[in-house]
Formats: structure tokens, C-alpha cells, sequence
């Protein structure tokens, strides 16, 4: 099916995909979400999901610049030699995201210093949810851009695992100010639409078995003992960080110490990094 594709593709834009890697590569990842998306076992309606499916993302990639950098040879003999851009490996973190982003798989992050960059890797934590259910997972930029992530290590840190991907392509992102980034499973959806910063109903020192803590009223926790526990002000800036002592119900101990600028509370080891090239 995919020489079928290529011609199709070749007659449409004169670019020839069926030895280009990256277009093999796309459609190997893609091909398995026909089945998902198409509920019958019929091989012309298939074929048909695929040409309109898969065809689309390529199209759309070879017909926008930024995903095409390929020049002719007798371009590239006329251009003097030039030095190369120094570029950076930059992390971003998903607890560094605006106050009115969604949560780490949806968020918008403020990054004034570039106005392009090229995605690197992600690296997650295991959780119960979607995104984890293949070896691929997409990160959409700015509401338009599908990046393809593939599976590449696992790590363990006590008793948490963490999931890397590698980006499979070379793409690159362009934006002015404010990235929105989204992480998403390999069918496009989005793995959780909860939020993951608690509200700090309220907060006072106490005694517990001898000892001193800052006793914090959270409704619906689901905090465990000896958590790291990052401390957001008013705007949900990330401030500093506590571990948790005891969790009594709705009730968590740390040590004593002073809540007055903080507002809010989440889960440091959900923090999300993403590399990137810049």
C-alpha cells in the first residue's frame, strides 16, 4: 500500500517519498491507527483511510518549508562556506507553566529568549493513563504541530519509573513568546484532562508525636509519605519544595515551615522535561 501511496504523492507534489526515511518512518507509525479509527475489515475501505488518512500528513508536511530542507545541488555549490550556527540544548519543564494552563500534558510555557527550536526528547513519568498504551506519542506545538515521539529508555527512580521518547524528525518550531504544547497518546488524544494543582483550603503549625510540622487541609489528596511536594504562590509559580512527613485523610505534614505567599501544591516527580534544540 505505501508504493500505491507514493505514486499518488509523487503525481500530487513531484516529490518522490518511497526511499525517504522519514516518510516510511510516519507511515509505519500511523498505519496502526487505520484499524483503530476504521470499524470494518473491508480491504477497499481501508486502502481508502489510508490514502485520505496518512496521505493528508504527509502532504501537509512536504507542502510546509520548515519540513523540507532539501536543495539542489547547483544551489548549494553557488553558496560560500559559512560557519555554523552554535546551537544549545535547552530543557523545558512542565512546572514552569503559565497559571492558566490545563496540566503537564497541557500547557503553555513562556519562552521569550528564541523564536525557534527544534524538539529533542521528552522524558515522563510512568503513569495509569493512554499515553502509555503504545510505543508512540505525539507532542502538538501551538495547535498545529504533530511531532512524532518514539519510545527510546526507561529509568528508575525509587519507586517511580520514567519513560524517554526520541522526536523521529527534524522539525522545527517557530513562535513568538508562548509555546502550547501538548502531549498526546498515539491516536491524537489527549491521556488526562484533570488537574494536577491542589488548592491549599487551609494551613497551621502543629505538634504531631512529639514533633513540629506545618499541617496542610487538602481536599481529595492523593499524596503518599515522603513525597516531594513542590509549593506554588498565587500565580502557581513554582516557589520551593517540602516533603511530606504524614498523611492523615485530608491532611498532610511537613516540615514547619512558612506558608504565607503559598496558594497551591502539586507532585514533583510529574514534572515533565523536554528537551530541545535551540
Amino acid at each position: 500500500m505505501f508504493s500505491t501511496l507514493s505514486q499518488l504523492i509523487l503525481q500530487e507534489t513531484g516529490y518522490d517519498i518511497s526511499n525517504d526515511s522519514t516518510y516510511v518512518e510516519l507511515y509505519r507509525l500511523h498505519y496502526p491507527s487505520i484499524f483503530d479509527m476504521t470499524d470494518t475489515d473491508e480491504i477497499s475501505i481501508l486502502n481508502k483511510e489510508v490514502i485520505n488518512y496518512i496521505g493528508g500528513i504527509i502532504l501537509q508536511k512536504i507542502k510546509t518549508p520548515s519540513n523540507i530542507h532539501q536543495e539542489s545541488e547547483d544551489k548549494k555549490t553557488e553558496e560560500s562556506i559559512q560557519i555554523p550556527e552554535k546551537k544549545s540544548i535547552v530543557n523545558i519543564y512542565s512546572i514552569h507553566r503559565e497559571k492558566n494552563s490545563l496540566n503537564r500534558f497541557n500547557f503553555n510555557i513562556q519562552l521569550k529568549e528564541i523564536n525557534n527550536f527544534r524538539p529533542i526528547s521528552i522524558t515522563l513519568l510512568k503513569e495509569q493513563n493512554s499515553l502509555f498504551s503504545n510505543d508512540t506519542i505525539f507532542l502538538r506545538f501551538n495547535d498545529t504541530d504533530n511531532i512524532a515521539f518514539k519510545f527510546k529508555s526507561k529509568n528508575t527512580l525509587g519507586n517511580d519509573e520514567y519513560y524517554t521518547y526520541e522526536c523521529i524528525t527534524d522539525d522545527k518550531i517557530e513562535y513568538k513568546d508562548i509555546v502550547h504544547i501538548e502531549i498526546l497518546n498515539y491516536l491524537l488524544m489527549t491521556p488526562c484532562t484533570k488537574r494536577d494543582i491542589f488548592k491549599i483550603k487551609k494551613y497551621k503549625d502543629i505538634k504531631y508525636e512529639k514533633d513540629k510540622y506545618t499541617c496542610l487541609e487538602i481536599k481529595d489528596n492523593n499524596f503518599s509519605m515522603n513525597q516531594e511536594i513542590g509549593l506554588l504562590n498565587k500565580d502557581k509559580e513554582y516557589m520551593k519544595s517540602v516533603f511530606s512527613k504524614h498523611i492523615i485523610d485530608d491532611y498532610i505534614l511537613v516540615e514547619k515551615i512558612d506558608l504565607k505567599d503559598i496558594k497551591y501544591i502539586l507532585k514533583m516527580n510529574q514534572n515533565i522535561s523536554i528537551q530541545i534544540l535551540v
